[in-house]
């Protein structure tokens, strides 16, 4: 308010003063013979209306300023000495009389206390405005200016066909008239917003004062009205009031969200180039860009600012991080179980996979508490380039270390072709790939519920196997089923060969289907035991293997409780020293570049010997205790919580084949294997040439 009447009185003083000038200075001597009456332009004209621009009406008329205006006029008009040069008289004079009364009918009929909606009060307001646009300084005065420029200052140019003073000193006039009564639009459109950017061109603006700080790196500010509207990424500078700091030692924030607490807004930045902060000191914003030094555009926070999606949180550890995520940034990125995320430390960016998100609530002032997530990622390691897998960085962020979502889109091409690609980490181009020989040597376990695509992703892996020269033997009962696990691979790489003539030395393919013949399958106790016949045809894989030394051989097992059954499965009485042996030969396949390859929906189904021997575990959603309880020694209780809500085609890798230290989900779904159908190949890009 101070500042609007210093400016009225600023415009008042310079107008005045221009209007004084042109008189005395430009048009008494210009002009030496029109006579007194010619001087309504100054009394009548420009002068009453400065006064009503910039002191009577600065924001509205009211009906006795009409009536205070009309007076006037009258007295000026009644003291002209010839009336007949002032063309438009009488006009005026009704003009005016006719503004006077509606003003006057205005100013008797309006009562406060009355309810507008009143007849009475909607004529009475209605003839306010009137009056009041009618009877108005800049319009009344106006006139008189205009009458009075044409009725004594254009006749006597008429005379004249070039430019002479007196048409400039006219001209000079009408421009002054128009400034005045233009002045209002000029100021807000033109002169304020260019005297802002004058003062705030070599000069920081205050933000507001710090109320909070979490050592290291990030500030709390309690902004004050008025302040500069900051967006996400904007760069401020800490320093004292009295700016007693030079460029050197200042410290530079960006500004990461703003959120509110009992009616006041609070800013959260993240320090730079962070140094110890004095809590008395206050937040300054720079006016562009240009001013941000080299060091702080050139840090990796400034550059990736557009997809930093919250900060390390307290309570982390060396494998599992808490992240105090970004208020709103799950909605803007659209965040889901399963992300990548990346955390910069020990010169190195090390991936993390969302596993859990929950609710939590801070102070802020000491008073009032605001609600935020924290989200729980697991590490994955740093991406090893040369190696094509993820490795362990072994150690833990620091706290506040920023946190990005992977935006990575380049497709990674995989360089080893003794490998399976099991799919990518969600929302990157990460492959997740088994080693086939680390994976078959020290064995391989696909768990997952009826219809989640655990038989076409085992058929994928014993492909590739067959394709790098592995001899696949597949025991699987349904084999005519139409979903069964010789269903999605390539007919042209398979043979059958019956149970009871058995030969590996035989096969002229390598995939090896057994044909189980009627005689091999025990009925008699309800309950369909095939662990004699298994454990015969693994003998005699070891067997030729021994002779084969540089054969590599895989043993899949399809719904494996029909083959190495649990003993609580049934009446297994009759089948279960053939299991022990089994699991005595498993154990021992290893050294024989024997693997096996187990594929169940059920774990609480099969032998928890052989299951414990398998140390490359691909797992599917499941729904069991059992498989929970098996998985349990592989993976952490987030990862245990997510396996009952994996999506289809979504799967937990782990283990020592993996091409990742750490526990991983990984999307595998390809369009193919959604779309494979009975003897048609189903291929997935692997490397393979």
């Amino acid at each position: 308010m101070k500042s609007n009447k210093l400016k009225n009185l600023t415009y008042l003083i310079i107008f005045a003063g221009g209007l004084f000038a042109l008189k005395f200075l430009l048009i008494d001597r210009i002009f030496t013979g029109l006579g007194k009456d010619s001087e309504i332009w100054f009394t009548s004209g420009l002068l009453l209306i400065i006064l009503g621009v910039f002191v009577t009406e600065k924001y509205f008329t009211k009906p006795l300023d009409v009536i205070v205006n009309v007076i006037t006029l009258f007295v000026v008009l009644l003291t002209l000495n010839d009336v007949s040069k002032f063309h438009l008289y009488w006009p005026l004079i009704t003009y005016s009389l006719l503004t006077a009364v509606i003003a006057l009918v205005s100013f008797v009929l309006v009562d406060e206390e009355k309810d507008r909606n009143v007849l009475s009060q909607k004529i009475a307001y209605s003839l306010n405005v009137i009056s009041g646009f009618l009877g108005s300084s800049r319009l009344l005065f106006s006139i008189v200016f205009i009458l009075s420029i044409f009725n004594y200052f254009v006749s006597s140019l008429e005379s004249s066909s070039l430019i002479n003073n007196e048409q400039i000193a006219v001209i000079l006039l009408i421009i002054f008239w128009g400034v005045v009564i233009l002045i209002e639009p000029i100021d807000r459109k033109l002169i304020t917003p260019l005297l802002e950017k004058m003062k705030a061109k070599n000069k920081s603006r205050l933000i507001g004062k710090i109320v909070k700080r979490l050592n290291p790196d990030v500030i709390y500010v309690e902004q004050l009205p008025g302040s500069p509207v900051l967006k996400s990424g904007d760069i401020v500078v800490i320093d004292d009031v009295r700016h007693l700091h030079t460029d050197a030692d200042l410290i530079y924030a960006m500004f990461i969200y703003e959120l509110e607490a009992d009616n006041k807004k609070y800013l959260h930045f993240h320090c730079i180039n962070a140094r110890a902060i004095d809590i008395a000191k206050q937040v300054y914003v720079f006016s562009t860009d240009s001013g941000i030094p080299k060091e702080i555009e050139s840090s990796e926070v400034y550059k990736n600012r557009d997809n930093i999606i919250g900060f390390v949180y307290t309570n982390s550890d060396i494998d599992v991080i808490k992240v105090k995520m970004i208020e709103g940034v799950d909605e803007r990125k659209d965040l889901k179980e399963g992300d990548l995320i990346a955390v910069s430390f020990y010169k190195t960016s090390t991936k993390y996979q969302i596993i859990n998100v929950e609710t939590d609530s801070e102070s802020v002032d000491g008073h009032s508490k605001i609600g935020s997530k924290i989200i729980t990622a697991q590490q994955i390691g740093n991406w090893q380039s040369d190696k094509q897998k993820f490795t362990d960085t072994g150690w833990v962020p620091s706290i506040n270390s920023p946190v990005f979502i992977e935006t990575s889109t380049e497709e990674i091409k995989i360089s080893n072709n003794n490998c399976y690609k099991v799919g990518t980490v969600p929302r990157s181009q990460y492959p997740i790939f088994i080693d086939l020989e680390e994976s078959v040597s020290h064995h391989i376990a696909v768990i997952g519920k009826t219809g989640t695509g655990k038989s076409r992703m085992a058929a994928c892996i014993l492909e590739k196997m067959a394709s790098s020269c592995f001899k696949v033997v597949i025991l699987e009962v349904d084999r005519k089923h139409k979903q069964s696990l010789t269903t999605y691979i390539d007919s042209s790489l398979i043979e059958e060969q019956d149970s009871n003539t058995f030969d590996l030395s035989k096969a002229t393919k390598n995939v090896i289907s057994i044909n189980w013949q009627t005689d091999d399958k025990d009925k008699s106790t309800g309950t369909l035991n095939l662990s004699d016949i298994t454990a015969n045809l693994i003998e005699k894989v070891v067997a030729y293997q021994t002779k084969n030394e540089a054969e590599k051989i895989c043993i899949a097992m399809e719904e494996a409780y029909d083959f190495i059954p649990e003993s609580t499965f049934g009446d297994q009485g009759f089948g279960q020293k053939k299991v022990s042996r089994i699991s005595q030969v498993v154990l021992k396949c290893r050294k024989h570049n024997i693997g096996f390859l187990i594929i169940t929906q059920r774990t609480a189904l099969v032998t928890k010997t052989i299951l414990y021997q398998c140390h490359t575990i691909i797992a599917l959603q499941s729904f069991d205790e059992t498989s929970k309880n098996f998985m349990s020694a592989y993976i952490n209780q987030k990862y245990l919580d997510s396996m009952s809500i994996l999506p289809r085609y979504r799967a937990i890798v782990v283990g020592k084949g993996s091409s990742c230290d750490k526990p991983v989900i990984v999307d595998f779904f390809d369009s193919k294997l959604a779309n494979g159908k009975k003897g048609v190949p189903v291929k997935i890009n692997n490397g393979s040439k």
